[in-house]
């Protein structure tokens, strides 16, 4: 009798679990989803004069931003170059400091469980969050090659810290196309969100579901507007650990 109520109330407390975590996953998706159209809307309306009304096509659009100012950013990019690109992310600090991070993060709250905690589960996590990076980084290089995107983060020339941040945060959701318009990265989100469901073959059965891939694409997504806040300002944290003499 005991067990029996012991089972319910276990199965009453995982289903309430899940009904949270997907209640959280879904909020996240949706605001990740909100903010890519509020970087893409802006980025558009920025690329009109101020005494030109948006939806006059008469005008035809300046550059976006101070992205799209750089020489390096307009460039077309051939096959050769994004290969190059590509080859690049593999030695980037992105790559080889957001994993690990992301896997002490998840030995901390002991995510999943059936990897549990110690040498054996961090080096499990740390695995499990490498490939991700690996499939993200190549679905997106197909992507890219396929729709033209240029997706180089370029730090901006704006002035105020809330500016530049916005910038950054923009650059991680909107991309230039080969005719030097701003499309949505397709290519970014494609691969975050692709390499979280395909982490569905090798992680726990607790967590190859849906909720859990949609949730393991927000967080790659949100780790790059990390980065890119970060190279935002890296000139000028840079400088002030600078001293002269160093």
């Amino acid at each position: 009798m005991f067990m029996g109520s012991d089972r319910g109330y276990a199965q009453r407390a995982m289903h309430r679990l899940n009904a949270n975590r997907v209640g959280t996953v879904c909020a996240l998706f949706s605001g990740l989803l909100v903010l890519a159209c509020a970087s893409l809307n802006a980025q558009q309306a920025a690329a009109l004069p101020a005494d030109v009304p948006a939806n006059d096509a008469s005008v035809a659009a300046p550059s976006v931003s101070s992205i799209d100012d750089a020489p390096a950013a307009r460039k077309n990019l051939t096959f050769h170059e994004r290969l190059k690109i590509y080859e690049r992310s593999f030695i980037s600090p992105e790559f080889w400091v957001g994993p690990p991070l992301g896997a002490a993060v998840s030995e901390w709250t002991d995510t999943p469980r059936e990897w549990t905690r110690g040498p054996d589960g961090f080096g499990r996590r740390v695995a499990s969050n490498y490939g991700r990076s690996v499939i993200g980084n190549t679905i997106g290089f197909g992507i890219a090659a396929l729709d033209g995107e240029n997706t180089r983060f370029v730090p901006s020339n704006e002035k105020g810290v809330w500016r530049r941040t916005l910038h950054a945060v923009t650059g991680t959701f909107v991309s230039r196309s080969e005719y030097g318009d701003t499309m949505p990265a397709y290519s970014r989100i494609i691969g975050a969100y692709g390499a979280g469901f395909i982490a569905n073959a090798w992680v726990p059965k607790s967590q190859d579901n849906t909720g859990y891939a949609l949730e393991r694409g927000s967080t790659a997504l949100l780790s790059s507007v990390g980065w890119n806040v970060l190279e935002e300002f890296w000139p000028d944290i840079r400088k002030a650990f600078h001293h002269p003499g160093n």
